[in-house]
């Protein structure tokens, strides 16, 4: 395996399934900076399910940065537990966000990238990017989630609230 390759699929990573699993596959994983680069291609679907005949507008930025950084989390809950399964995390908020575009172009193709900046056993906190295929930057932010040690046991005590 090749540097910066990752050896399991986005279903392993991620809790989305087709077809709100919005980024396609996971470019490079460096665990050592705790970053990692995922691409994401605007499909007719994204186009559809956003309803923007001329692109995806550009506030799914965030969710494109959030898949990132989950998909991160789950890298590196195999990285260094493999035997565990992947903690699902929830997203708390974005900070500093700057659009840079008014939207994601049809056909297009984007590399996201998360820097986890902080991380705790419960919280963190990443600073992601996102560049068009010419290498500009496009859109950024610091994204904030928390993953629960329990999130089946978190959700139904949110409920219960």
């Amino acid at each position: 395996m090749g540097e910066g390759a990752v050896k399991w699929s986005l279903e392993e990573l991620l809790p989305h399934r087709e077809p709100m699993m919005l980024i396609e596959s996971v470019e490079a994983f460096e665990p050592e900076a705790r970053r990692l680069t995922a691409r994401v291609r605007v499909t007719p679907w994204q186009i559809t399910l956003f309803g923007s005949a001329s692109g995806v507008p550009n506030w799914v930025a965030i969710e494109y940065m959030a898949q990132t950084c989950a998909a991160l989390a789950g890298c590196w809950d195999r990285h260094v537990a493999p035997e565990k399964p992947v903690r699902p995390g929830l997203l708390l908020g974005a900070r500093r966000l700057e659009l840079k575009i008014d939207r994601f172009e049809p056909g297009g193709v984007y590399h996201v990238t998360a820097e986890d900046v902080f991380s705790d056993a419960d919280a963190a906190s990443f600073e992601c990017s996102i560049r068009d295929d010419a290498g500009c930057e496009v859109a950024k932010a610091t994204l904030n989630a928390y993953r629960p040690p329990d999130m089946t046991k978190f959700l139904k005590e949110q409920m219960e609230q």
